[in-house]
């Protein structure tokens, strides 16, 4: 019973845990009017090439962050402190847009080797 209450507990505190991490990202997105005009790039469609060196540097981090987050998610899925819920709640097109799927691809190299093509899959899911 013990053990069962604090898996629980786990459970309830990663996901309180990826739930406030997604908050302060959307929340520093949205008191950052720069980085909220970046974003709205990002879902227009806007790619890389098309931004300033410090804008696409501002945008880029922000995508890095956010992917790993996303990976933070999968590595508590293979230790099954979460269950496959918690990709509900990611925000796919963030990382579909043209922007993010260019980041993707020249970064995913410094992700977990497991991750990348979990993550590819979950991408091309319609």
């Amino acid at each position: 019973m013990e053990i069962s209450q604090n898996t629980t507990a786990v459970r309830g505190s990663t996901n309180q845990a990826i739930s406030d991490q997604a908050s302060e990202l959307y929340l520093t997105i949205a008191t950052d009017r720069n980085l909220a005009g970046l974003v709205k790039k990002l879902y227009d469609d806007v790619p890389k090439e098309d931004f300033d060196s410090i804008d696409e540097m501002q945008l880029f981090l922000t995508v890095m962050t956010g992917l790993r987050r996303v990976e933070n998610i999968y590595l508590q899925l293979e230790d099954n402190i979460l269950d496959d819920r918690a990709f509900d709640r990611i925000g796919l097109s963030f990382y579909r847009s043209k922007y993010g799927r260019q980041i993707w691809g020249e970064n995913k190299q410094f992700f977990d080797r497991n991750f990348v093509p979990f993550f590819e899959e979950l991408l091309d899911k319609k």
